[in-house]
């Protein structure tokens, strides 16, 4: 992103009680004209890493489910994004 093109860093609240991967999946994509107007994406990914001290890698990586954050960040992101912890990482059923 150019250092020129305005960010809005305003969280989506969840307000659709959807877990964390599909949260995030159903961000929308970035505008892209010949600048990046907005990318609600890469944004969530900052404000999550940047909530939890974290880096914006280990952010993906649980914004696309390869791996769980702890309790106390599983927190910290359950009341950025205004819902529950279980909401967001519901436990999966072992068959």
């Amino acid at each position: 992103m150019t250092k020129n093109a305005q960010t809005n860093k305003e969280i989506v609240p969840n307000l659709d009680k959807l877990p964390l991967i599909q949260y995030f999946a159903n961000l929308p994509k970035a505008n892209r004209r010949p600048v990046i107007i907005s990318a609600p994406k890469e944004e969530i990914v900052e404000i999550i890493a940047e909530t939890c001290g974290k880096t914006k890698m280990t952010a993906r990586r649980w914004l696309y489910g390869y791996t769980k954050p702890c309790q106390a960040e599983k927190e910290k992101i359950a009341e950025l994004l205004q819902c529950s912890v279980s909401d967001l990482f519901p436990e999966t059923q072992k068959a």
